[in-house]
Protein backbone atom coordinates (compact mmCIF):
# COMPACT_ATOMS: atom_id res chain seq x y z
CA UNK A 1 0.00 0.00 0.00
CA UNK A 2 1.19 3.24 -0.76
CA UNK A 3 2.09 5.32 1.95
CA UNK A 4 0.31 8.76 2.05
CA UNK A 5 2.27 11.93 1.48
CA UNK A 6 3.84 13.71 4.20
CA UNK A 7 3.11 17.03 3.36
CA UNK A 8 4.37 18.61 7.14
CA UNK A 9 7.79 17.35 6.29
CA UNK A 10 7.59 18.58 2.93
CA UNK A 11 6.89 21.89 4.08
CA UNK A 12 9.73 21.77 6.82
CA UNK A 13 12.05 20.56 4.35
CA UNK A 14 11.37 23.03 2.00
CA UNK A 15 11.36 26.23 4.88
CA UNK A 16 14.93 24.42 5.93
CA UNK A 17 16.47 24.57 2.50
CA UNK A 18 16.00 27.91 2.23
CA UNK A 19 13.33 28.02 -0.28
CA UNK A 20 10.05 29.99 -0.34
CA UNK A 21 6.54 29.41 -0.26
CA UNK A 22 5.98 29.67 -3.89
CA UNK A 23 4.82 32.05 -6.48
CA UNK A 24 1.44 32.26 -4.53
CA UNK A 25 3.14 34.47 -2.40
CA UNK A 26 5.17 37.02 -4.72
CA UNK A 27 4.68 39.30 -7.38
CA UNK A 28 0.60 39.60 -8.51
CA UNK A 29 -0.82 36.56 -6.70
CA UNK A 30 0.54 38.34 -3.44
CA UNK A 31 -0.74 41.59 -4.36
CA UNK A 32 -4.09 40.54 -4.86
CA UNK A 33 -4.15 38.50 -1.82
CA UNK A 34 -3.44 41.76 -0.23
CA UNK A 35 -5.65 44.05 -1.75
CA UNK A 36 -8.62 41.56 -0.65
CA UNK A 37 -7.69 41.21 3.07
CA UNK A 38 -6.25 44.55 3.61
CA UNK A 39 -10.11 46.12 2.12
CA UNK A 40 -11.99 43.66 4.43
CA UNK A 41 -9.54 45.19 7.34
CA UNK A 42 -10.25 48.35 6.66
CA UNK A 43 -14.02 48.15 5.72
CA UNK A 44 -14.65 46.24 8.81
CA UNK A 45 -12.30 47.83 11.47
CA UNK A 46 -10.62 44.92 11.50
CA UNK A 47 -7.59 44.73 14.65
CA UNK A 48 -6.65 41.49 15.45
CA UNK A 49 -5.94 38.62 13.24
CA UNK A 50 -4.44 34.91 13.71
CA UNK A 51 -3.35 33.53 9.93
CA UNK A 52 -2.85 29.68 9.31
CA UNK A 53 0.08 29.25 7.47
CA UNK A 54 2.46 32.10 7.74
CA UNK A 55 5.00 30.48 5.25
CA UNK A 56 8.19 32.15 4.34
CA UNK A 57 6.97 35.43 5.62
CA UNK A 58 6.71 37.27 2.39
CA UNK A 59 2.96 37.69 1.79
CA UNK A 60 2.84 39.40 5.43
CA UNK A 61 4.90 42.06 3.98
CA UNK A 62 2.18 43.01 1.73
CA UNK A 63 -0.24 43.20 4.81
CA UNK A 64 -1.57 45.93 6.77
CA UNK A 65 -2.40 43.74 10.05
CA UNK A 66 -2.44 45.63 13.01
CA UNK A 67 -1.85 42.60 15.70
CA UNK A 68 -1.01 39.32 14.29
CA UNK A 69 -0.42 35.62 15.46
CA UNK A 70 1.45 33.95 12.87
CA UNK A 71 0.73 29.78 13.10
CA UNK A 72 2.29 27.48 10.77
CA UNK A 73 3.04 23.17 10.56
CA UNK A 74 6.92 23.62 10.07
CA UNK A 75 9.19 24.86 13.01
CA UNK A 76 11.45 26.33 10.26
CA UNK A 77 8.34 28.64 8.90
CA UNK A 78 8.11 29.99 12.74
CA UNK A 79 11.34 30.39 12.98
CA UNK A 80 12.31 32.06 9.81
CA UNK A 81 9.12 34.46 10.12
CA UNK A 82 10.29 35.09 13.77
CA UNK A 83 13.72 36.16 13.04
CA UNK A 84 12.55 37.89 9.61
CA UNK A 85 9.91 40.13 12.12
CA UNK A 86 12.27 40.31 15.28
CA UNK A 87 11.67 44.08 15.56
CA UNK A 88 8.09 44.26 14.67
CA UNK A 89 6.20 44.03 18.28
CA UNK A 90 2.79 43.92 16.80
CA UNK A 91 3.70 40.31 14.99
CA UNK A 92 3.62 36.54 17.22
CA UNK A 93 4.63 33.13 15.65
CA UNK A 94 3.92 29.61 17.12
CA UNK A 95 4.10 26.10 15.70
CA UNK A 96 0.71 24.47 14.80
CA UNK A 97 0.01 20.73 14.95
CA UNK A 98 -3.39 20.12 13.67
CA UNK A 99 -5.38 18.24 16.45
CA UNK A 100 -3.45 19.55 19.37
CA UNK A 101 -4.65 23.37 18.93
CA UNK A 102 -7.25 23.14 22.09
CA UNK A 103 -8.17 26.74 22.05
CA UNK A 104 -11.97 27.61 23.75
CA UNK A 105 -12.02 30.85 22.86
CA UNK A 106 -8.58 32.24 24.62
CA UNK A 107 -7.12 32.72 21.26
CA UNK A 108 -9.23 34.46 19.04
CA UNK A 109 -9.26 36.94 16.74
CA UNK A 110 -11.27 39.57 14.47
CA UNK A 111 -10.38 38.46 11.43
CA UNK A 112 -8.83 34.63 10.89
CA UNK A 113 -6.89 34.14 7.26
CA UNK A 114 -5.93 30.64 5.66
CA UNK A 115 -4.07 31.76 1.99
CA UNK A 116 -2.97 28.76 0.20
CA UNK A 117 -3.09 26.28 2.74
CA UNK A 118 -6.09 23.89 3.06
CA UNK A 119 -5.07 21.89 -0.46
CA UNK A 120 -1.86 21.73 0.55
CA UNK A 121 -2.82 19.74 3.38
CA UNK A 122 -3.38 15.80 2.08
CA UNK A 123 -4.12 13.89 5.38
CA UNK A 124 -7.99 14.18 5.82
CA UNK A 125 -7.91 14.47 9.96
CA UNK A 126 -5.67 17.43 9.83
CA UNK A 127 -7.47 18.95 7.02
CA UNK A 128 -11.21 18.93 8.87
CA UNK A 129 -9.13 19.75 11.92
CA UNK A 130 -7.53 22.64 10.67
CA UNK A 131 -11.01 23.60 9.16
CA UNK A 132 -12.23 23.71 12.46
CA UNK A 133 -9.52 25.73 14.16
CA UNK A 134 -9.26 28.00 11.63
CA UNK A 135 -12.80 29.15 11.45
CA UNK A 136 -13.28 29.20 15.68
CA UNK A 137 -10.31 31.28 16.11
CA UNK A 138 -12.19 34.03 14.50
CA UNK A 139 -14.94 35.91 16.45
CA UNK A 140 -16.41 37.47 13.11
CA UNK A 141 -14.35 37.59 10.01
CA UNK A 142 -12.77 34.31 7.88
CA UNK A 143 -10.98 34.78 4.56
CA UNK A 144 -10.27 31.91 3.05
CA UNK A 145 -7.96 31.49 0.00
CA UNK A 146 -7.95 27.92 -1.75
CA UNK A 147 -9.35 25.40 -4.23
CA UNK A 148 -12.73 25.39 -3.90
CA UNK A 149 -14.01 22.43 -6.27
CA UNK A 150 -13.00 18.55 -6.04
CA UNK A 151 -11.84 18.31 -9.39
CA UNK A 152 -10.32 14.71 -9.75
CA UNK A 153 -7.29 14.07 -8.94
CA UNK A 154 -4.79 16.83 -9.61
CA UNK A 155 -1.72 13.98 -10.31
CA UNK A 156 0.67 16.16 -7.79
CA UNK A 157 1.49 15.14 -4.58
CA UNK A 158 1.25 18.17 -2.53
CA UNK A 159 -2.39 19.22 -3.90
CA UNK A 160 -5.78 17.79 -2.47
CA UNK A 161 -8.53 19.13 -3.84
CA UNK A 162 -11.76 18.76 -2.15
CA UNK A 163 -15.38 20.63 -2.51
CA UNK A 164 -15.26 22.80 0.36
CA UNK A 165 -18.69 24.08 0.55
CA UNK A 166 -19.30 19.73 1.73
CA UNK A 167 -17.48 20.96 4.92
CA UNK A 168 -18.83 24.48 5.33
CA UNK A 169 -22.49 22.64 5.81
CA UNK A 170 -21.27 21.36 8.86
CA UNK A 171 -20.35 25.00 10.38
CA UNK A 172 -23.65 26.75 10.22
CA UNK A 173 -22.29 29.88 12.48
CA UNK A 174 -20.36 30.90 9.25
CA UNK A 175 -21.99 32.02 6.19
CA UNK A 176 -20.62 33.30 2.80
CA UNK A 177 -20.41 36.72 2.81
CA UNK A 178 -18.11 36.90 -0.41
CA UNK A 179 -16.93 34.39 -3.13
CA UNK A 180 -14.01 36.73 -5.14
CA UNK A 181 -12.71 34.65 -8.39
CA UNK A 182 -8.99 34.60 -9.24
CA UNK A 183 -7.48 37.49 -10.75
CA UNK A 184 -4.99 35.29 -12.56
CA UNK A 185 -6.17 31.73 -13.69
CA UNK A 186 -3.33 31.71 -15.70
CA UNK A 187 -0.95 31.66 -12.90
CA UNK A 188 -3.00 30.25 -9.84
CA UNK A 189 -6.18 27.90 -9.12
CA UNK A 190 -7.64 29.49 -5.78
CA UNK A 191 -10.06 31.55 -5.70
CA UNK A 192 -11.50 33.59 -2.12
CA UNK A 193 -14.41 32.58 0.14
CA UNK A 194 -15.40 35.56 3.00
CA UNK A 195 -16.94 33.99 5.91
CA UNK A 196 -18.98 35.98 8.30
CA UNK A 197 -19.90 34.31 11.64
CA UNK A 198 -23.14 35.03 13.18
CA UNK A 199 -23.94 33.65 16.68
CA UNK A 200 -26.21 30.32 16.77
CA UNK A 201 -29.69 31.13 17.85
Amino acid sequence: MRQPFDYIGYWEQTYRSGETSGRGSYGVLAEFKAEVVNGLIQREGIHRVIEFGCGDGNQLQYMNYEDYLGVDVAASSVKRCASQFAKDTSKSFMLYTPGLWINRGFLQADLTVCLDVLYHITDETDFRNTLYDVLHSSTAWVVLYTRLKEAGNPGIDTIQDRNLFDYLFDYPDFKVHEIIPQRYPDQSSADFVILRRTPSK
